[in-house]
């Protein structure tokens, strides 16, 4: 795909106008579609009729540019489609880099944030960190994970929760402590400046009026009305689609509040119901499953006996240890986290004990379903790679893994 990089000067900031030189005029006329005005897209904001000016060499893009840290970096790139749109992205020096970005209701759920292949230059440049670092969030701190660069993920954990689906994020590092630290908080809704989506326009028919008036001809005259009315009604649309957007945020928080105060209780009257239900939607936490076991009973150091309520085994074949906690308490929760990583360390053993001899297994997976939900629950499950499944009222609300 055809692209055009370089360095933002302190000046192109202030004014939002973007230059080049004359060896770089080929680079740029491979990305910009040859069309009197086109389209930018940057993130989720689309800047419309953007002119070039050849002859000074120079493209004003406005806001995108006075808002970029000092020493970004701009791209651009070609669409490669009908709709004459430029892709634009801005890196800032990983110590000034802000991401912004829109909390989903998955991620909100999973404790993660995640992002699409198109952005993983921009990732990549924000953890460009070979060591630890911490995740501050509303004051608090915790301990970073790495993030996962094959699945696009960055698991936050519980604090997470302090925000809601639909919030708009900023993430940034704060260099200035022993660790580094990833601020994440919630980005502010000021008012915007007077920059609007009629501003490029505006500078397009400056310049045009500039012109003297005895080389403008009549089919001139005429497109210029025509694109002054085509962006005015395109203006309209995106100010009600704006307003639309905001009632149904509000609309989506005000449907999950209910749901949330209508399944805050569980059905199930005992851990022996629970288990029940659980034993025979097994495929509700994981389609594939297969139950081999039920209360298998395994020897742990020192002669004790615990129990393994649910011992499956996934589609490809991978034992899964299953255990059922009803309304759980500290000790339950270690109990069931310190069994599933003593049958880890002792996998080829165990699988063996299982076959009679005749096995051995590779791996071992873990899983504990809960009817309710506990901070320490989802933090110790995270950290220990153990899929979480939480059910209330009878059906499955959160998956984490």
């Amino acid at each position: 795909m055809p692209e055009f990089r370089k360095k933002l000067t302190s000046r192109e900031i202030e004014t939002g106008t973007l230059t080049w030189d004359a060896s770089q005029d080929a680079e740029l006329k491979s990305v910009i579609p040859q069309t009197l005005v086109f389209d930018l897209i940057f993130g989720d904001q689309e800047v419309t009729s953007l002119s070039v000016e050849w002859d000074k060499r120079s493209l004003f893009i406005g806001e995108v540019i006075t808002l970029a840290p000092a020493d970004s970096e701009i791209v651009l790139a070609s669409t490669r489609e009908k709709s004459a749109a430029v892709n634009c992205h801005i890196f800032a020096p990983q110590e000034k880099m802000v991401i912004r970005k829109r909390l989903s209701h998955q991620e909100h759920s999973g404790r993660y944030l995640k992002w699409f292949a198109r952005e993983d230059e921009l990732y990549s440049r924000l953890f460009s960190f070979k060591d630890g670092f911490e995740i501050e969030i509303a004051g608090k701190k915790m301990k970073g994970r790495d993030p996962d660069f094959d699945k696009r993920k960055l698991v936050v954990g519980d604090l997470l929760r302090v925000f809601s689906p639909g919030d708009d994020l900023l993430i940034n590092w704060k260099l200035d402590s022993q660790l580094p630290t990833l601020i994440i908080k919630r980005e502010d809704q000021v008012e915007k400046s007077q920059f609007d989506g009629t501003t490029p326009l505006r500078s397009l028919i400056a310049r045009l009026l500039s012109r003297p008036l005895g080389e403008f001809n009549e089919g001139e005259v005429k497109g210029l009305i025509v694109l002054l009315e085509e962006n005015k009604k395109l203006w309209e649309r995106i100010v009600n689609l704006q307003e639309e957007n905001r009632r149904l945020k509000e609309q989506v928080n005000m449907i999950e509040s209910l749901f949330e105060q209508f399944t805050s209780n569980s059905f199930f009257n005992s851990k022996k119901e629970f288990e029940l239900w659980t034993a025979t939607h097994i495929n509700l936490f994981e389609k594939g499953l297969r139950v081999l076991h039920r209360n298998y009973t395994v020897s742990l150091m020192e002669g004790r006996k615990r129990r393994i309520d649910l011992l499956c085994q996934d589609r490809k074949g991978v034992l899964m240890v299953v255990q059922i906690l009803y309304s759980p308490d500290q000790i339950q929760i270690s109990e069931a986290l310190d069994l599933m990583d003593h049958l880890r360390a002792n996998t080829e053993s165990f699988g063996s004990e299982l076959t009679g001899g005749q096995l051995q297994s590779a791996d071992i997976r873990g899983m504990i379903i809960a009817n309710y939900e506990k901070t320490d629950l989802v933090e110790h499950c995270l950290q220990r790679h153990v899929k979480l499944c939480l059910v209330k009222s009878g059906c499955l609300i959160d998956v984490l893994e």
